[in-house]
């Protein structure tokens, strides 16, 4: 039989399912992002590279060529792709197919339905990340093995997982298989109920002193939870791993680099720190929703948040379409506040907070191909002074760190890089552009309590480049074939 023999109906909503099936497996990202009108670049940050492994996916789940998928401007939605799917399909078989039986439900059994709620949802959230399956798919009657594939090694992991987390001794193994999360679940609660019950408190022989105990200092940010965004690399990442150094649980963040986001939390953890990572773009509403969301429910609330998500092309003034300065507005001034608004709650509660915005010192000056950050990263230094008043009621402070050119992946992007760094550095006082560690330094001071007066500021970081004059502009004006004027964009910097 083939594929395209047992897929049903072939109406465009059936066949859109199945895509998003395909794209979800492809991308690991939650069906509910998926949707059919959803602009896979644009909105959802899914490249050239990643579209033609969903391609490849569908292709093989409807028995088709994938080179006549569509392509390009054909494949901007899922939508668009099913339709092109649905049109191949009919001219392959143009005979009726039997509709597939309905598979009913799955249906909460009472043990399920009794279970404590924290309980459950925390076998849920451990099984999602350990297997990376979406918590849609862990019901509580799924079949483990057969409906979603996880075998009796990947079990042994999360039951592993969650004994450590739930601090239990498992000892012997289960006399029963465990089929389902509902069975996970009843399982460790019997557990938990015959588990010892010890002391808290060490039991010392009598006239006998107890030994001296070292008084550990609290490090800076010691039970803080800081929200970093663009945080999968970069200065973001140097930023969260000196948060979660310092102390702090840090929230990384990332989109358009979402695999290297969750290595970057996982690198916190392998260091001794506590991070988790949330995959979202600051310039959507309903990942912003979903990202402090997450946070409130998992984290209980936020003291950090530094907004350093950026979008902006790299390239000639000339060469900004309109698209250009909605995208980057969207992600620089639009995600900066919407983030700022959402946290001004959950630091309320906690009694205050404080707030890093992200800028360029080009802001203030002139600087070839760096038009379109440079003009949107002014209007991130006015939101800055207007949260610093608008926040200051409940105790959160708000400043922005304002960056010159920095070492590393983001220097490389600029047309000429190695010229234009070599005359970037003649122009610095010192001779040395800054590194993301400085850059670090200055966040964390501006978070920390020995700036507790500092409010509304902004502090530039970049070794006096923007002070002075040569340099700042090109030695002539560029030709096309002179220089390199690609215009490239600058993303979760």
């Amino acid at each position: 039989m083939s594929p395209s023999s047992r897929l049903g109906p072939l109406s465009h909503s059936h066949v859109l399912e199945r895509i998003r099936h395909c794209a979800a497996t492809v991308t690991r990202y939650p069906l509910d992002i998926l949707t059919a009108e959803a602009q896979l670049e644009d909105e959802l940050g899914i490249d050239s590279v990643k579209l033609a492994e969903i391609a490849a996916v569908v292709a093989r789940e409807f028995g088709l060529a994938v080179e006549r998928l569509p392509r390009g401007a054909k494949a901007r939605t899922l939508s668009l792709i099913a339709e092109q799917v649905v049109a191949q399909l009919e001219d392959a078989a143009p005979a009726p197919v039997p509709a597939a039986p309905s598979i009913p439900a799955p249906v909460a059994s009472p043990l399920a339905a009794g279970l404590p709620l924290d309980l459950e949802a925390r076998v849920r959230a451990v099984f999602a990340r350990v297997t990376r399956y979406p918590e849609e798919l862990l019901t509580p009657e799924a079949d483990l093995e057969d409906e979603l594939g996880i075998d009796s090694v990947k079990l042994a992991e999360v039951l592993a997982v969650l004994a450590k987390e739930l601090s239990l001794e498992l000892g012997p193994r289960p006399s029963r298989r465990l089929r389902t999360l509902s069975a996970v679940s009843e399982e460790l609660r019997s557990r938990q109920g015959n588990a010892p019950v010890t002391s808290a408190v060490a039991q010392v022989p009598q006239g006998v002193a107890p030994p001296p105990v070292a008084v550990r200092q609290p490090l800076p940010f010691e039970g803080k939870v800081a929200l970093v965004t663009g945080s999968g690399k970069g200065i973001g990442k140097v930023i969260a791993q000196r948060l979660a150094s310092a102390g702090a649980t840090v929230v990384v963040n990332s989109f358009h680099s979402r695999d290297e986001g969750e290595r970057t939390a996982q690198e916190i953890v392998a260091a001794g720190g506590k991070a988790l990572h949330v995959w979202g773009s600051v310039a959507q509403e309903e990942h912003l929703e979903r990202l402090f969301t997450t946070l409130a429910e998992r984290l209980g609330g936020l003291d950090l948040l530094v907004c350093n998500a950026s979008n902006g092309l790299i390239g000639p003034f000339d060469r900004i379409a309109p698209r250009d300065w909605d995208k980057a507005f969207r992600t620089c001034v639009t995600g900066t506040y919407e983030c700022a608004m959402r946290a001004r709650p959950l630091m309320a509660r906690r009694g205050g907070g404080a707030i890093v915005t992200m800028s360029t010192s080009m802001s203030q000056r002139y600087m070839y191909d760096l038009g379109c950050q440079g003009v949107v990263k002014a209007g991130v230094e006015s939101l800055t002074r207007y949260l610093a008043a608008e926040l200051a009621p409940e105790g959160i402070r708000t400043n922005c760190v304002s960056a010159g050119p920095v070492h590393g992946e983001l220097l490389g992007m600029f047309p000429n890089a190695p010229g234009r760094v070599s005359r970037w550095e003649a122009a610095t006082p010192g001779g040395q552009l800054c590194t993301a560690e400085d850059v670090a330094d200055v966040t964390e001071l501006l978070l920390g309590p020995k700036t507790q007066r500092v409010n509304g500021a902004v502090w530039v970081v970049d070794g006096g480049l923007s002070a002075t004059v040569d340099g700042l502009l090109p030695d002539g004006r560029p030709q096309v074939n002179g220089h390199d004027l690609r215009a490239l964009s600058a993303l979760d910097s």
